[in-house]
């Protein structure tokens, strides 16, 4: 009787050793991203500077055309889309308007990461220990395919904390 006493006590550490083991190994992966860093890619990609060049066309055709009303509201379309750049690239404003670019490309690249979830780093205000993060920042700058000075530029934004989107203006380095 105490030989089987011994043995169930010792199956039932094994059984919950590897419960506990497994408990350990099994935290949720979330995949998370430098939202400064994709806006980057984007704001010197071909795709961008398409949309900056139809812009300005815009403006200049509407002048041309003798339709300031029209030409002054493009205008400050591009004043606009100027101090958002600014404040995804410098601050942690959100990249919503970017990522809508490259949304079917979600669900292959969490599968190729085991994550669960993707997230900008600057949009976990706190977590606890069951979660594992996973950057996946260079693989989305990748999508807009960044030359080597813009790779160069996102290393460098990298390393720095973002400035107080309260602080971006036109030119955030004021």
């Amino acid at each position: 009787m105490k030989k089987i006493s011994l043995f169930v006590v010792f199956i039932f550490l094994l059984i919950s050793g590897a419960i506990y083991s497994q408990q350990e190994t099994s935290k949720m992966r979330i995949g998370t991203f430098d939202s400064r860093c994709v806006a980057l890619a984007y704001g010197r990609s071909a795709e961008f500077m398409t949309e900056i060049d139809s812009l300005k066309n815009a403006v200049a055709k509407a002048k041309e055309d003798g339709n300031e009303e029209l030409a002054k509201e493009l205008e400050q379309q591009g004043a606009t889309k100027q101090v958002l750049m600014h404040q995804q690239v410098f601050s942690n404003g959100s990249i919503n308007n970017i990522l809508e670019k490259i949304k079917d490309k979600f669900p292959t690249l969490a599968k190729d990461n085991d994550v669960k979830m993707i997230l900008s780093k600057w949009e976990i205000p706190f977590a606890d220990e069951t979660f594992e993060y996973v950057d996946i920042t260079d693989q989305l700058v990748k999508y807009f395919n960044p030359d080597d000075a813009t790779i160069k530029t996102i290393d460098q934004i990298k390393a720095m904390e973002p400035i107080p989107i309260e602080k971006i203006s036109i030119n955030p380095m004021e």
